[in-house]
């Protein structure tokens, strides 16, 4: 049994932001109590003053390259850079070789994520065999063996009738279907930079934005028809905020992410940081990354998901055109994400809201919340301390972050599973 003493509590879930005393016993939540109250004999203290409490977060949209290419990631790394980032829960995107399209990589991802034992892995079931779009995986054999939602991530489902297929199903198990919002034929033959005067300049042919919104419109098309539930993943583009504001209010099953990318970048940085910049979908106008906060802010978007996508050095050390998409996350986006509430973008219970409390609730996990008898699963850290990503080495086995120039104040002090401690930095 130990207590966390005297910390401000962030819990979306109970609606708490208050200074107080958290008793765990057995990895579990026992009380909440007010500051200063007596510790159980032979309690052990953590002192929290000074320091936030918050459920520890849930990425719903990683990728740990494991099985297939662990030469960028793998279960291990990647479940050491999610701690090291506050997370405790992750679900990692089935564009793995092989894809996680059957029984046995499912039962390979949680045996193995069982045994370095750090954060929890849940997989994500492709929607279609081999993510090729042709046939429809074995989606009911992989909601059993513990996949927790279904995606071709990487690439969308080309096909409608087939897309319409599988959200039939997956309405069935009441499991969301998470697309990768893209119409390839506005896309395919383009370099992954936003069309406009920065690709110009860089002598790109770059892809629109209706390259997304046009799938965002189909898929709320299809959720309508069918009542399926659908996640929207990585949104970019501030006329997908639109289309969201325009279905509110109206009973759906759709639910969305943005990226801390898209939130705080533009295309603009791509001519400092080159091939860091470059990810699906690409970073947009400052008009975009604005509506991409609004959305957040007023609900439309429902969490933040990093896109952790990690690429070795020498992968992105070509030339743009060539480079792959994609750029880590896990380990900056507190950081960087508290830059939004500094400048009172957005409120800080809120924030912790859209990274833990509603991403849990979406995919129906167990996490996300403190309240008493839940999984002692909590990220402890500092608002004040500065950090600068520029002399980081990361956890990741990959270092490409977009925000190595970044100066920000927020750092992961301790994360916790089941109440117990999986990584501290108390330096």
């Amino acid at each position: 049994m130990f207590k966390v003493e005297s910390v401000r509590l962030l819990d979306p879930s109970q609606n708490l932001d208050q200074i107080v005393d958290v008793l765990v016993n057995e990895g579990v939540i026992v009380e909440i109590q007010d500051p200063g109250s007596k510790a159980p004999a032979g309690s052990k203290v953590i002192e929290g003053q000074g320091l936030c409490m918050s459920p520890g977060f849930v990425d719903m949209h990683v990728h740990f390259r494991d099985p297939g290419q662990l030469h960028k990631e793998d279960l291990e790394t990647g479940s050491q850079a999610a701690v090291a980032g506050g997370y405790t829960s992750v679900m990692c995107m089935p564009n793995t070789l092989p894809a996680i399209d059957s029984v046995d990589t499912v039962a390979y991802i949680l045996d193995k994520a069982k045994k370095i034992d750090l954060c929890k892995v849940y997989p994500v079931g492709a929607v279609s065999k081999s993510l090729m779009g042709k046939d429809l995986s074995p989606i009911e054999d992989l909601a059993r063996a513990g996949c927790v939602a279904f995606s071709d991530d990487g690439k969308p489902v080309e096909d409608t009738a087939l897309l319409r297929k599988a959200l039939l199903r997956t309405k069935a198990l009441n499991m969301p279907l998470i697309e990768h919002c893209e119409e390839n034929d506005l896309s395919r033959a383009l370099v992954t930079i936003h069309e406009g005067e920065v690709a110009s300049k860089l002598g790109l042919k770059g892809i629109s934005t209706s390259a997304e919104t046009v799938d965002v419109a189909r898929l709320i098309a299809l959720s309508f028809e069918t009542g399926a539930k659908v996640h929207l993943a990585h949104l970019s583009c501030g006329q997908s905020i639109e289309f969201l504001q325009s279905i509110r209010g109206m009973k759906h099953q759709i639910t969305s992410e943005v990226t801390p990318h898209h939130l705080l970048l533009t295309d603009q940085v791509i001519e400092d940081i080159g091939t860091l910049g470059k990810m699906y979908p690409p970073l947009r106008t400052q008009w975009d990354c604005d509506q991409m906060v609004l959305g957040l802010r007023e609900g439309l978007i429902d969490a933040v998901a990093t896109d952790h996508a990690p690429h070795t050095e020498k992968e992105k050390s070509v030339e743009f055109s060539k480079a792959p998409n994609g750029v880590i996350g896990l380990e900056t986006a507190l950081t960087v994400l508290l830059d939004l509430v500094s400048s009172k973008k957005i409120e800080l219970l809120s924030l912790i809201r859209s990274m833990s409390t509603r991403p849990a609730e979406i995919l129906g996990l167990r996490a996300g919340s403190l309240a008493k008898g839940m999984p002692a699963d909590f990220v402890l850290f500092s608002l004040d301390e500065e950090v600068s990503f520029a002399r980081t080495r990361f956890a990741s086995r990959s270092q490409n972050t977009p925000f190595r120039n970044f100066v920000g104040k927020g750092k992961i002090k301790a994360t916790f599973v089941g109440g117990r401690e999986v990584y501290s930095n108390w330096n």
